[in-house]
């Protein structure tokens, strides 16, 4: 299973199933394919992987495909993030999957109807918690920002109810904890059941990841019962505002690509980086034999790993200064779709909707592939582990603090195109 640095133990059954849904749009000039699958995380190549076999298969262009996770922490691991190695076969399966639900969407089109909404409820919460120490935790913090907006894009038939509902919310999907050995799409996961079973399975519900990258779920008690509340609320607040949004048939489709390169903290020295792996390596050996648990060696593990990559980027002639965010944008009539390929903090929905020329912006993370955590520049100052700690799970290096500025950039390049008369592809 793939989720959580501390679960010591592989799955041991499904408690319910995971599935890949997905939604073609065509209005005549182009198309557009959005497929979701409960998923905690997937590589950009095999994101993109993904994209050229649906393009291969159905005539849709890799770059008009959004690949959009529910980031599930109860799922199989299938990005390895130095979390253990996916099953090559379970791998391949699953891109069958993700191609095969678009190509059914594809094998059913009808004329529609689109709205878009936003839905109010109250499921997660900050958790970058200041101890008592002036230390930034994982916990729980009220007075950070988290959106409390479900998003909402409802495709409905020309002349009748619903057939795929489109929404997002902002909470990593943390109510099974790692002690959960169970499948399961969490609270997401249910949401989508309710909605579908509302409209007697005859409409698809496809959840994607809003920006939670430092909000979890306001969990208690990290139980199934708890994770039916959470899917329940988050389903009746979607079917609720559903009933009051107003449909267009104006829809035309536009979809664009922003590549932004991030700036990385130096590489050490060479002597440097190999002292960091000479502490690790002693850090792990002086746990062994002791009553260690296998959470502590795995954690030990991690960072024996990651400065052995530390060296091998310190021995480069030429280490790497950048890793390239991908910003994928889609325009559906009045209604903008921003997806970015990173865990993205909250803070920076606020700035997409301050900068967006747009009645309606979605955002959603996690979407083809995975850089690691984006978080907005006052975070650096205070640290934690979504900026000190998991760099070290998702490469080698953190970023700068100045990323904040280069990710507003891409995001008013990008937003700037979809909202264009006439407008050239980025380059």
């Amino acid at each position: 299973m793939g989720g959580y640095l501390a679960r010591a133990e592989s799955s041991k059954g499904i408690h319910d199933p995971l599935f890949a849904r997905a939604l073609v749009l065509d209005d005549g000039a182009e198309r557009v394919a959005i497929v979701t699958a409960d998923l905690a995380a997937i590589d950009t190549s095999l994101a993109h992987s993904v994209g050229r076999r649906i393009e291969s298969e159905t005539g849709i262009p890799a770059s008009h495909t959004l690949i959009a996770l529910s980031h599930t922490h109860s799922g199989p691991l299938v990005a390895p993030r130095r979390l253990g190695t996916p099953d090559l076969s379970y791998l391949e399966s699953l891109q069958n999957h993700l191609a095969a639900a678009a190509r059914a969407a594809l094998e059913s089109p009808r004329p529609v109807r689109i709205a878009t909404g936003s839905g109010k409820v109250y499921l997660g919460i900050n958790r970058r918690e200041r101890t008592p120490e002036n230390r930034i935790v994982i916990g729980r913090n009220p007075k950070g920002y988290c959106s409390p907006f479900a998003r909402i894009l409802a495709i409905a038939d020309e002349h009748a109810g619903p057939i795929a509902v489109l929404f997002t919310y902002g909470a990593h999907p943390v109510i099974l904890g790692p002690d959960n050995l169970e499948i399961s799409g969490d609270y997401a996961g249910h949401a989508e059941r309710v909605i579908e079973e509302n409209y007697g399975d005859t409409a698809v519900a496809l959840f994607a990841l809003g920006l939670a990258g430092d909000v979890n779920a306001n969990f208690e008690h990290r139980t199934f019962d708890e994770v039916e509340i959470f899917g329940t609320a988050l389903g009746r607040a979607v079917l609720e505002k559903m009933k009051e949004i107003d449909y267009t048939t104006d829809a035309t489709l536009r979809v664009r690509t922003c590549h932004v390169d991030l700036p990385l903290q130096s590489t050490p020295s060479v002597d440097e980086a190999e002292r960091i792996l000479f502490r690790e390596r002693q850090r792990l050996s002086g746990i062994l034999g002791h009553g260690e648990d296998r959470t502590e060696i795995n954690q030990r593990r991690l960072m024996v790993e990651w400065a052995s990559h530390l060296v091998e980027l310190a021995s480069l002639p030429d280490p790497p200064t950048t890793a390239t965010l991908e910003l994928q944008g889609i325009r559906i009539g009045e209604t903008a779709i921003v997806a970015f390929s990173a865990e993205v903090f909250a803070e920076y929905e606020k700035i997409l909707k301050e900068m967006s020329p747009f009645p309606h912006t979605i955002a959603i993370s996690n979407a083809n592939g995975n850089i690691g955590y984006l978080p907005v520049a006052a975070a650096f100052d205070e640290g934690g582990y979504e900026v000190d700690m998991a760099p070290r799970l998702f490469g080698a290096l953190p970023f700068r603090p100045d990323v904040e500025t280069h990710v507003r950039q891409g995001i008013a390049r990008l937003l700037a195109d979809l909202a264009a008369e006439e407008a050239p592809p980025l380059p």
